[in-house]
């Protein structure tokens, strides 16, 4: 009897193991099929990488408020939220305090962001990677780094921005067991906004020069 229950402690622990390694920083359970549903929008943006954001901007609080007023669990400042927020619960309203909305509303920004970089590093007007440059842009602007022609530097460029894309990177290995899942919830496509690029051209969070 005790053997066959230390096994079956065993076998249980296995699977825990495969399903969210030691090593790895675990999503709250609630968070999980919409990180995974988020990432389906366009490619290059995982459900790891939404994570780590995430776990960056909130901690994965759904009632943070930053002392700039950016709100919910991706930190979305309100004249952002006013182009990308979406209703993806359901329930009538864009609410970034809702986790949902806020983690699609995050992956379909960031989804913008990397193809914009991606674009920029192409032609030759941006230099450096273009995930990198999404990330920071998510931060800073996009202006920013288009003005920079790259990742900027400088204030609080160096002490805020460079660290923030920095700890993303770093975080976001200890989630790639949430790249393996298979979303239970049906896959989206990534649609703009229908509004001129000028106006989509700021960051989510911070105030660093993004309207400027």
């Amino acid at each position: 009897m005790l053997t066959a229950l230390g096994s079956l402690i065993v076998a249980l622990g296995s699977t825990l193991a495969l399903a969210a390694p030691a090593s790895a920083n675990t999503a709250p359970t609630e968070y999980v099929p919409w990180l995974q549903k988020s990432a389906t929008q366009c490619s290059g943006i995982t459900a790891s990488l939404l994570a780590a954001q995430i776990h960056a901007e909130s901690d994965f609080r759904k009632n943070a408020v930053s002392r700039s007023n950016a709100q919910g669990p991706a930190q979305f400042i309100p004249s952002t939220w006013a182009i990308w927020g979406v209703d993806a619960d359901g329930d009538g309203r864009a609410d970034p305090f809702s986790i949902p909305d806020a983690v699609m509303s995050q992956g379909r920004f960031m989804c913008h962001l990397l193809d914009r970089t991606t674009s920029g590093v192409r032609s030759g007007q941006l230099r450096g990677d273009p995930l990198d440059l999404a990330i920071a842009a998510y931060n800073a602007g996009l202006g920013a780094i288009t003005r920079a022609g790259g990742m900027p530097s400088g204030g609080a460029y160096t002490t805020e921005t460079r660290p923030y894309v920095q700890k993303i990177r770093m975080l976001e290995p200890g989630y790639r067991y949430l790249n393996s899942g298979v979303s239970p919830l049906p896959t989206v496509p990534f649609v703009l906004p229908d509004l001129p690029l000028d106006i989509l051209d700021f960051g989510s969070i911070g105030s660093l020069g993004e309207l400027s």
